[in-house]
């Protein structure tokens, strides 16, 4: 799953897959709208629902790890 959302984030944020997975997502270059492509691109391809204050505590990549994990379980 981890591979799948690192390919999700790297294309939205058009960065290669190989990034920190500890790296502030601003640093990273997603602001508030690709945040937005972000969550919808997970509920598409992953089949959850991401409720929008959860996504809110979302700072870093590993973040939305945690995040999908906590959501798939």
């Amino acid at each position: 799953m981890e591979q799948t959302l690192r390919g999700i984030v790297a294309k939205i944020a058009e960065i290669s897959p190989d990034f920190d997975a500890n790296a502030n997502l601003r640093d990273l270059g997603v602001d508030s709208v690709r945040n937005l492509e972000i969550v919808f691109e997970i509920e598409k391809v992953l089949g959850v629902n991401v409720p929008e204050n959860r996504y809110a505590e979302v700072k870093a990549f590993a973040d939305i790890v945690k995040l999908v994990s906590s959501l798939k379980s």
